[in-house]
Order: structure tokens, then C-alpha cells, then sequence
């Protein structure tokens, strides 16, 4: 976790945090579909989920086989990647808005018109990365 001490975040420290994060993503994900396989950018990828027993990564591209656990992939992935409950991890540029429902479910919409839920279990998990 990078943390700076400013008295304000001028324009200049946020190209700084920006930098740094950038050495962390230098990790390119192998993802595999329709029998190829690519090499996926982290910043393209817009959550991480598990559906039928597979790990897929959703980009604007479509969905990719990735062939690893969540948290193997929660690893390689750069510090704005969030885990939001055992079977999803969400890119937070991505993330367009938040609601808590009346059930107690934290309600995530995507830039790409996605929703996803994630329990209260996660909430303390999640507001503290969003500070």
C-alpha cells in the first residue's frame, strides 16, 4: 500500500500514485477463449468471477478462461482490485456506483452496465479501500 503525505493531492502526487501503480500492474493475466490463448492488461479487466467452477475475467473484449484460483489471481492483480465476496473481484475504476439494499446487500454497478452484490460481510473491506 503506497501512502503520501501532502498537504493537498495536487495534480503532480497523483501522476506519482499513478506511476507506482502502473509498476504494480505490469502482470499480464493468460486467459483463455474460444480455444486461444491472450494475455490480458489487468486495467482491462473490469471484475473476476467464478461461474460453473471456472475463474473468467470480464473485459470490454467479452469473458476469458483464466485457469487459476481467485485468490492466485488476487495476487497478481494491482492494488485497485477489490475481493467483494468468495467468488468475485472487482476492478474499482470500474466501478460507476454503490446503494445498500434493504436487505443489507451492497449493490456495485459497472461502468459496463453490470450489477453485482457483494454481502455485508465485505463492507468494512470495501470502505476501507475506497478511503
Amino acid at each position: 500500500m503506497l501512502q503520501i503525505q501532502a498537504p493537498s493531492r495536487t495534480p503532480k502526487i497523483q501522476q506519482v500514485v499513478e506511476f507506482v501503480e502502473s509498476l504494480d500492474s505490469n502482470q499480464r493475466l493468460k486467459g483463455k477463449r474460444d480455444g486461444e490463448t491472450y494475455l490480458i492488461e489487468p486495467n482491462a479487466i473490469s471484475r473476476i468471477y467464478i461461474e460453473n467452477r471456472q475463474v473468467l475475467a470480464e473485459t470490454t473484449q467479452g469473458e476469458y478462461h483464466l485457469g487459476l484460483r481467485l485468490y492466485q489471481v488476487l495476487e497478481k492483480l494491482p492494488s485497485h482490485f477489490l475481493k467483494i465476496s468468495q467468488s468475485e473481484i472487482v476492478n474499482l475504476k470500474e466501478i460507476e456506483r454503490f446503494n445498500i439494499t434493504p436487505n443489507g446487500l451492497v449493490e456495485i454497478h459497472l461502468k459496463n452496465k453490470e450489477t453485482t452484490y457483494s454481502s455485508r460481510r465485505y463492507l468494512k473491506s470495501i470502505k476501507e479501500k475506497l478511503q
